[in-house]
């Protein structure tokens, strides 16, 4: 199943250029590793060093939220267009609320 992406975070990477900072919410699939349970960050931080090899960028904030299997990154629109194609990612959604778009969505 392909990760539900919100509207707001497509329209800000549509909009910037490659190395513009977003920050987003990204929710990882339930990890069942064994490897996975040991490590308080498990799947999260696997997808996003994954994502950090592939790109050559580093996030310059990431906040771990190990019980919601979340993390809150800021990170450059190249780093966000290579972490969507992982299949482990569940959600990925913008930090900031538009009300125009939450009363008259499109």
């Amino acid at each position: 199943m392909a990760a539900y992406i919100d509207r707001r975070l497509r329209k800000k990477m549509e909009s910037g250029a490659e190395n513009d900072q977003l920050e987003a919410i990204l929710v990882v699939k339930e990890g069942g590793d064994a490897d996975l349970v040991s490590d308080d960050r498990g799947l999260a931080r696997r997808v996003i060093e994954t994502a950090s090899d592939l790109t050559g960028d580093q996030p310059s904030a990431v906040r771990y939220f190990p019980k919601a299997n979340a993390a809150v990154i800021t990170a450059t629109s190249r780093f966000f267009r290579q972490i969507l194609k992982d299949e482990n990612l569940a959600i990925a959604s913008a930090t900031d609320i538009d009300l125009i778009d939450f009363f008259f969505p499109e």
